[in-house]
């Protein structure tokens, strides 16, 4: 179960770009009026601080000091009203940065009954340029690892075969 939830932080991480790397958002528990969830966010840059701005329409602003976790990766597990917030990463440090903002499901939360009070994305022509890159991405890097895999096995048969050619040869060179 752990490797498979692993398996999800990395599939449902979205890239945040200027000195973030790779967020996601993991809903740990739910009850009838909050849901837990663990905010997670990779950092490219040296940090002094890091922060998570939580904004919803109609809700007061919400900010989280993030703990590091190690080396570059930040994050905090926390308990929220069940909205659909917008999160936006602040880096403080030397080069000071903010993420773009991304919603709570776009980071992998799922809602309970999958509704939030905030509207989703469903038809996939509406899907940020963003993501359609790194689908588009992952879809080409599976078929060079399909490619590679399958030259690696072929270019082993090549090999048996000219080893069993080289074997059968006289040590004088004739046949």
């Amino acid at each position: 179960m752990t490797m498979l939830r692993s398996l999800a932080h990395v599939l449902l991480a979205v890239e945040l770009g200027a000195g973030f790397g790779a967020a996601s958002a993991e809903q740990v528990s739910t009850s009838s009026n909050a849901i837990e969830v663990d905010l997670r966010v990779e950092v490219t840059q040296t940090a002094q601080t890091v922060v998570a701005h939580l904004v919803a329409e109609g809700e007061s602003p919400v900010a989280l000091p993030l703990l590091q976790r190690e080396p570059g990766v930040f994050g905090i597990r926390t308990e929220l009203k069940p909205i659909n917030y917008r999160v936006v990463f602040e880096l403080f440090g030397p080069d000071p940065a903010q993420s773009e903002p991304r919603s709570l499901m776009e980071l992998g939360v799922v809602f309970p009954g999958g509704e939030s009070e905030s509207t989703t994305t469903t038809n996939p022509e509406d899907l940020p340029d963003d993501v359609t890159r790194w689908l588009w991405l992952a879809i080409a890097f599976g078929a060079a690892s399909l490619s590679a895999l399958a030259f690696w096995v072929l270019g082993g048969d090549d090999r048996q075969v000219s080893s069993t050619e080289v074997s059968t040869e006289s040590p004088d060179g004739g046949s």
